[in-house]
């Protein structure tokens, strides 16, 4: 008993020194932290910026629907992984886990290449042609 309560008050005294002894490194911590959240910010608009103005430049279709399809293929592994996690919740089995999960993926994906389309064909006339004027 006598040792249990030594130990617990030198693991509080050991754990306090330590909080007082680190607290000098928060703010660095944090403010590296906050930085690369905010970079990774800036680069993500930049680089939906920029690929929404190549789809919607007058490169060749098959080069916009690439650059698209950039943009779609991870939607639809990051819809088809909710998909997947929400339906394991849920206690389905495996084999209706994976069959909701890839109809997820490809919905998801779709919606995404849908999501691109306006810009798309904003630079081609209704039959895919390049507009020229």
């Amino acid at each position: 008993m006598l040792l249990g309560l030594i130990l617990s008050a030198t693991g509080i005294v050991l754990f306090a020194w330590a909080m007082f002894r680190l607290a000098v490194f928060a703010l660095p911590v944090g403010l590296g932290a906050a930085a690369f959240l905010w970079a990774g910010l800036v680069v993500g608009v930049a680089v939906l910026l920029i690929g929404r103005m190549l789809i919607a430049s007058r490169l060749p279709v098959p080069l916009r629907g690439a650059i698209a399809l950039l943009f779609a293929v991870p939607a639809g592994i990051a819809g088809g992984s909710v998909v997947s996690s929400l339906m394991q919740l849920g206690g389905a089995g495996p084999t209706a886990t994976g069959i909701a999960a890839a109809v997820g993926a490809i919905i998801i994906a779709g919606a995404a290449m849908m999501s691109l389309l306006p810009a798309m064909t904003a630079c081609t006339g209704s039959n895919g042609s390049p507009l020229h004027g």
